[in-house]
């Protein structure tokens, strides 16, 4: 079997060695060595996520990822629980839209034995049928308890709402009705179907070597199946539905709401992408003097916070705008936000706010990559977003080219103040005509959900 081995050595931190080797069809395996402390990290990632749910049974993928430590076919979740307390280690599963990471660390020294529970839990889960029953009883809890967060809740919704049947807008997490449905011949399948040699791939960090990764990884490899990564889902690009929209999630007795309002996002591989990052950065980027920060909380007293964000995903996925104002704040802070949307699509943002935008998130974006565990999060960002090696590396070097010229015109480009999207967590009695006469919609044409709703 050919393999292509890449060294490379990072002058930042001493006594780290970034290895990378990629082979074909078997696994891809980097580690970023550190001796310095006897622990070793370890990042098993699957190349797909909640988008590989089937039709009626979202949270699917969550639900496998979750009872992969819930028993194997040598050891019961107990006996699974006892040795990583006795090793002092941790073992994690996170589910993504578009992949799901194993995450784990132990002693160095507990090395072996880790990694062979690691194998058998990736290969061989027994997914019993009592821990089915346990685990569908916490994850619709878990799912409900959302209700009572309204931050949480308004996210939900509004991803939804957004994208409507896309898979972007499926909750990795699901939805009552359909993860109550979920049985073991259910989970059997789609664990052989994402769980795949192509569809992995392993990055270690810390008191790790790259010969000892490469082989467990060639053991993990002949335990599952072998598929092409062209039989793994893939989203396609979200059509949005034209037109601004409006909806409320009606929670009685709200004192204070949930604003979101957003649109289609881009990738990161967008020729745009810089450019809007800095204004986003400059228009309310979580900084206290981002514009949106200054408008609504400083100025008016509104909202304790503001701010607007990107989601990122393979596929366009959104930009959106927070804020969470008293009820009797929400329509004029609506329709203020709104109204700044629309300004900062025609004229952008203003030559101070571009110089004191880009020198910070040029300062900032060393402290994105000056730590090997954030070096490996950005390693398992490149791979599930097609970005180039080194993407996270270099964000500062190509924040410096862009010009407040180009800021503009890619905010111009890409606001769309006409489809908008609008979810408002709040109680509609009260607030439907006034919202939809500040949004500019047909109150006839506003959208009411129970806060219970799936």
């Amino acid at each position: 079997m050919k393999m292509r081995i890449v060294l490379q050595s990072l002058k930042l931190i001493p006594l780290v060695a970034l290895t990378t080797i990629s082979m074909a069809p078997a696994m891809e395996v980097l580690v970023e060595k550190d001796s310095r402390l006897p622990i070793a990290y370890l990042n098993v990632v699957v190349r797909t996520g909640s988008i590989a749910d089937p039709a009626g049974k979202t949270g699917l993928t969550n639900f496998v990822g979750d009872m992969l430590l819930r028993g194997t076919q040598r050891h019961t979740k107990e006996e699974i629980d006892l040795m990583l307390d006795q090793w002092g280690a941790s073992l994690g599963v996170e589910t993504r839209t578009e992949s799901m990471v194993v995450r784990g660390a132990v002693l160095s020294a507990r090395l072996p034995e880790f990694l062979a529970l690691v194998r058998e839990v990736l290969s061989q889960p027994l997914f019993p049928e009592g821990e089915i029953s346990k685990l569908k009883q916490e994850t619709i809890s878990g799912i409900l308890a959302q209700q009572g967060n309204d931050h949480a809740l308004s996210s939900r919704k509004f991803g939804q709402f957004l994208f409507e049947r896309h898979p972007y807008g499926r909750p990795v997490d699901g939805v009552p009705s359909e993860v109550s449905s979920f049985d073991r011949a259910t989970l059997v399948q789609q664990h052989r179907q994402v769980f795949t040699s192509e569809a992995l791939f392993v990055l270690g960090a810390g008191d790790v070597t790259l010969s000892t990764l490469k082989g467990w990884s060639d053991q993990l490899a002949s335990s599952l199946p072998a598929k092409p990564l062209s039989s793994l889902p893939t989203a396609s690009q979200p059509q949005l539905p034209a037109g601004r929209r409006l909806q409320i999630v009606d929670k009685p007795d709200r004192t204070q709401t949930q604003i979101l309002i957003g649109q289609s996002g881009v990738r990161m591989t967008d020729p745009d992408y810089y450019a809007l990052y800095l204004g986003n950065v400059a228009f309310g980027g979580g900084s206290f003097t981002s514009r949106l920060m200054q408008e609504i909380r400083v100025k008016r007293g509104w909202s304790y916070g503001a701010r607007s964000s990107f989601r990122f995903s393979l596929q366009p996925r959104s930009w959106q705008v927070h804020l969470f104002p008293a009820e009797k704040d929400t329509p004029a802070a609506l329709a203020t936000t709104m109204a700044m949307i629309d300004e900062l699509r025609r004229n952008g943002i203003s030559e101070k706010e571009f110089d004191l935008a880009k020198q910070s998130s040029i300062n900032n974006a060393a402290f994105l990559n000056d730590t090997p565990k954030k070096r490996i999060e950005n390693r398992i960002l490149e791979e599930t977003l097609n970005l180039p090696q080194g993407f996270f590396a270099h964000l500062s070097r190509n924040l410096a080219k862009v010009s407040l010229v180009q800021v503009n015109q890619a905010l111009s480009r890409f606001i769309l103040t006409d489809r908008l999207a609008i979810t408002v967590v709040g109680t509609a009695a009260r607030l439907k005509g006034e919202l939809a006469e500040k949004a500019g919609i047909p109150e006839g044409q506003v959208l009411v959900v129970p806060y219970t709703s799936e």
